[in-house]
């Protein structure tokens, strides 16, 4: 009897390990959610507060806002768009840049973010802080510069609905001159 019931909470533990590790990486409410619940801004994007800075990857920001949660004291970045969202994703480049605050946050405060929010006018996105996230962002920066650096030419299409939302759009890429 006691064997089977430790096969069946093992079992159990498993499955719950198997939805943790399944649940998606980005969430979506339908509405503008701007904060954090249980938690203090200990940072604000204002006139005179500090540049959040990785020297080690060239990578520099501010955050609109970082969180303290109260009891386990993780921060998350917060990071509110002005537009609104017709489709349930957020554009890569703002995925991309809550990314890139994850790392400036680590590196700033020596604590890992478990996620961060994107706000825009009529959707909020959480989006959890993974490692293939992280890896991709690191991948677009390093392939930005060898593009700046003139050392890597990319093949491209001008495709207004491609290049309306690219991060190469107006920086590296010749295409969206005039879009």
């Amino acid at each position: 009897m006691a064997l089977s019931f430790g096969i069946f909470a093992i079992g159990i533990v498993i499955c719950c390990m198997v939805f943790y590790l399944l649940r998606p990486t980005i969430s979506c409410k339908q509405k503008k959610q701007i904060g954090v619940s249980r938690a203090t801004a200990i940072y604000l994007d204002e006139k005179g507060v500090k540049m959040l800075i990785d020297e080690d990857l060239g990578l520099q920001g501010k955050p609109d806002m970082i969180f303290e949660t109260w009891i386990l004291r993780k921060y998350i970045p917060l990071e509110i768009k002005s537009g609104k969202l017709k489709d349930n994703e957020p554009h890569l480049g703002d995925l991309y840049q809550l990314v890139a605050y994850f790392i400036l946050v680590e590196k700033v405060y020596g604590k890992r973010p478990p996620y961060g929010k994107l706000v825009y006018a009529n959707k909020t996105f959480k989006v959890r802080n993974t490692a293939r996230l992280r890896k991709e962002v690191i991948g677009v920066m390093h392939e930005m510069r060898q593009m700046l650096d003139g050392k890597k030419k990319v093949k491209c299409q001008s495709d207004y609905m491609k290049c309306k939302h690219c991060v190469c759009k107006d920086t590296v890429c010749e295409w969206t001159e005039g879009i």
